[in-house]
């Protein structure tokens, strides 16, 4: 795996019109010096979303999405960034092979690629047939096995001397989690399923035992710089590819069940490895599909793990069903039971989300007692206010009604208190989400550097301190920027930032924010002024507080003299 340098990366976002591009994908409207179109990245009905061919990037100002070329054709090709520079840089005629374009290779794909392999050929020899008996007695096949790169670590063949003898030093092998502290192999007589980054680049392992006993059934990787679990979607480069076909993604949790449902045909399916879905996963799985299947475990355990889900998953647009399995069984086992009819049987009656949240309500009730009755028409109708779809809104009321023996009129009535309950609610959410006059500052100055060199500069010899830690960030970043390559460009600045998610969200906020383009320096020393301002104002509140509280006169006298300090108004002026 090798990285494009950041040079190539501007230049062949320079040499590419971000207007051209975009128009591939959405019909573009000119509209004064910009230009605007329906928004792909959320459910848009009217143009919302503006491409700018001065600054060269897009923002929608309804869901927030922004960014340069890369990232629009990124997001709507469900692609890595690097990817989009690629297919974009090839269209221009770049030979991203060439190594005069790149910069070195790292070397822990190299070493990962080299272990898989060695893994894979370690599973061919004669000290891999009770591994591949192992295989063939869970219904996993040659094709298989080599689809999804099973290999073999054994005792008898050592990766750490084999990558030793490659010229790899051992600390590094070590620092990537494949070799212990003694310098043994981390895995030993475990058959070895390569785990992949959304690239398809080999990242870390997942090792299970099977001719032994060990406490633990699965080994997995420990976490490094390129293997983080919480980012990680298992099959997703093979996935998205049938996504294609079928715009929907199947979500479970192990790797076994990825592998299970790829040997009946169905390969539009993803695995968490275990964890919990992330708001990495959320953002993947977004750019993936409009349409999710969570079938996790039918356990209780499952049950928590989908509970879970939908929580970090329905803000979203996506269409969501639940499959919840019979006999606490995974996906794995259902499959190798019921086979493929049996398993498309359960995707075809998977619930959609309001039903499934129905029937969680009604676990634990007793529907012969009038409180437990109450309880779940209450907690019932409260789920209902957050559904978008009036029909199935009022057909649900409905049953309700029906079931329980109440009047429509009734349960209507306690819906609408419920609704007007929560728009009271979002409307102190929504005054609380608005910036005050030092975040408002700091995000206008943040733009204008990007815009504006000599603002950069202010702010380097100006601004003492900005008060949010990400913006302080920000700004440490775009004057390191300056310093290292003596310009400033907000499309190639995006790019900079594009792996660094700390630094990208913010400024994404930022941009969204639609600040005007055009200002005067007053302005700019103005929002350096608040800034400034903010720390003293900080302590003059900490200050009126203990003021406040304090009882003693003379102590008093003295903590308002500090105020006054602070504010810069003199005793003499009291005085007078």
């Amino acid at each position: 795996m090798t990285y494009i340098s950041n040079d190539i990366v501007n230049e062949i976002r320079s040499r590419t019109d971000i207007i051209e591009v975009v128009s591939r994908y959405v019909n573009l409207t000119k509209k004064g010096k910009n230009y605007i179109g329906v928004c792909p990245f959320h459910d848009d009905h009217s143009p919302s979303m503006s491409v700018s061919p001065e600054k060269q990037i897009f923002t929608c100002f309804s869901c927030g999405t922004s960014g340069n070329v890369f990232n629009f054709v990124a997001n709507f090709e469900h692609i890595s960034f690097i990817q989009a520079v690629m297919l974009l840089g090839e269209k221009l005629g770049y030979n991203l092979s060439n190594s005069n374009a790149l910069i070195k290779k790292d070397d822990y794909f190299e070493i990962y690629n080299l272990a898989n392999k060695f893994y894979q050929n370690s599973l061919n020899t004669s000290l891999g047939k009770n591994a591949i008996d192992y295989l063939k007695q869970r219904n996993i096949d040659k094709e298989t096995i080599k689809k999804f790169g099973i290999g073999l670590s054994v005792q008898k063949l050592s990766l750490t001397d084999y990558l030793k003898n490659k010229k790899y030093d051992i600390n590094k092998l070590m620092d990537i989690g494949l070799t212990n502290d003694n310098g043994n192999d981390i895995f030993i007589n475990r058959i070895m399923f390569p785990i992949y980054d959304l690239s398809g680049n080999t990242i870390a392992f997942s090792g299970r035992i099977y001719n032994t006993k060990d406490t633990s059934k699965y080994v997995n990787t420990k976490e490094t710089e390129k293997f983080k679990k919480g980012k990680i979607l298992y099959n997703y480069h093979i996935a998205k590819e049938h996504l294609k076909k079928n715009d929907t993604v199947i979500i479970v949790e192990g790797q076994m069940d990825v592998i299970r449902a790829s040997t009946i045909g169905i390969n539009n399916v993803v695995a968490t490895m275990g964890t919990a879905i992330t708001k990495e996963h959320k953002a993947i799985i977004k750019n993936m599909t409009k349409r999710v299947i969570l079938c996790f475990d039918g356990d209780a355990a499952g049950e928590k793990a989908t509970t879970s889900a939908i929580a970090m998953l329905e803000d979203t647009d996506l269409d969501i069903k639940i499959v919840r399995l019979p006999n606490n069984m995974d996906p794995d086992e259902y499959i190798l039971k019921e086979g493929k009819s049996g398993f498309c049987s359960q995707l075809d009656a998977a619930y959609n989300l309001i039903d499934y949240k129905m029937e969680l309500l009604k676990k634990n009730k007793d529907f012969t007692d009038i409180k437990d009755i109450s309880s779940f028409v209450s907690s019932a109708i409260k789920e209902l206010v957050n559904e978008k779809d009036s029909i199935i809104i009022e057909l649900n009321l409905k049953k309700i009604a029906t079931s329980f023996g109440i009047d429509y009129n009734t349960i209507l009535e306690r819906y609408n208190e419920y609704k007007k309950d929560k728009k009271e609610v979002k409307k102190k959410l929504d005054v609380k989400k608005s910036y005050n006059r030092y975040s408002q500052a700091e995000r206008n100055l943040i733009y204008y550097m990007l815009k504006d060199v000599t603002v950069l500069k202010m702010v380097e010899r100006k601004v003492g301190y900005f008060p949010t830690k990400s913006i302080r960030e920000l700004s440490n970043e775009i004057i390191y920027y300056f310093h290292k390559y003596g310009i400033i460009n907000i499309a190639d600045f995006i790019s900079y930032i594009s792996n660094k998610e700390e630094l990208y969200d913010p400024l994404m906020d930022i941009i969204a924010m639609n600040i005007k383009d055009d200002f005067q320096i007053k302005e700019i020393e103005d929002y350096i002024l608040v800034i400034n301002e903010y720390h003293k104002e900080m302590k003059v509140r900490n200050l009126n507080q203990k003021l406040k509280e304090e009882k003693d006169p003379l102590k008093q006298a003295e903590i308002s003299l500090e105020i006054m300090k602070i504010r810069g108004v003199k005793d003499d002026d009291t005085r007078n």
